[in-house]
């Protein structure tokens, strides 16, 4: 288990609830830094140098989130547009502890990832379980 209790209590928990991918806070940071731009996906895939399919699953992510906005029809062009002044703080903080630590952020993002897959497949042996009794009191 890593010790990411040097970052900051609201940077380990954007990164929990809303960070899935190494993509997604590529993306996050670069909007961020360039906050007054409006972005398409596939400028974001050619500046970041990441396949479409995972700008676009980024994307997707960061915008069901609040982190950023969607503005205008296609193509659509995407901004940095944070839900509240305490995210906007939180992805600063974490534009500053990637910088300083960037292992430590990465390593963190990993045991999340893992503890993502690990409860999904909790989920899915608890619902086999589930499926069977339900057949088994229809039959």
């Amino acid at each position: 288990m890593i010790d990411a209790s040097d970052l900051p209590e609201d940077v380990r928990a954007l990164l929990q609830e809303h960070i899935e991918s190494y993509e997604q806070m590529e993306t996050l940071l670069l909007l961020r830094r360039e906050r007054h731009e409006q972005w398409t996906a596939s400028g974001l895939a050619g500046r970041l140098r990441v396949r479409a399919e995972l700008i676009d699953t980024a994307l997707a992510g960061l915008e069901a989130s609040g982190l950023i906005e969607a503005i205008g029809a296609a193509p659509l062009r995407f901004a940095y547009r944070p839900a509240g002044a305490g995210l906007d703080a939180a992805v600063g903080r974490l534009e500053r502890a990637y910088t300083e630590r960037p292992i430590l952020v990465i390593q963190l993002m990993s045991a999340n990832a893992i503890e993502r897959l690990r409860t999904a497949a909790l989920h899915t042996f608890a619902d086999a379980f589930v499926l069977k009794k339900k057949d088994r009191d229809r039959g």
